[in-house]
């Protein structure tokens, strides 16, 4: 059976408040922590690069938060 490994990654405690309430502001967080879980897993950089250009792409696309898109994009 594989071991499994852990890697830690810079960070700090939750905090207790929001973090921003301005939507484009915490969409970017979110992608950021995003990647950082895919390093953190040993993803290889080259799937990295290609996959967040495409994501943010599609962010710039839907011109509004991914939170505020239905099937129709609307």
């Amino acid at each position: 059976m594989a071991e499994a490994s852990l890697q830690v990654i810079a960070g700090g405690a939750v905090p207790q408040g929001p973090l921003t309430t301005d939507p484009w502001q915490f969409q970017t967080m979110c992608v950021d922590a995003f990647v950082a879980s895919w390093r953190a897993r040993g993803f290889s950089p080259v799937t990295i690069d290609n996959d967040i250009g495409l994501l943010e792409r599609t962010l710039t696309a839907l011109g509004r938060p991914a939170w505020e898109v239905n099937a129709r994009g609307h």
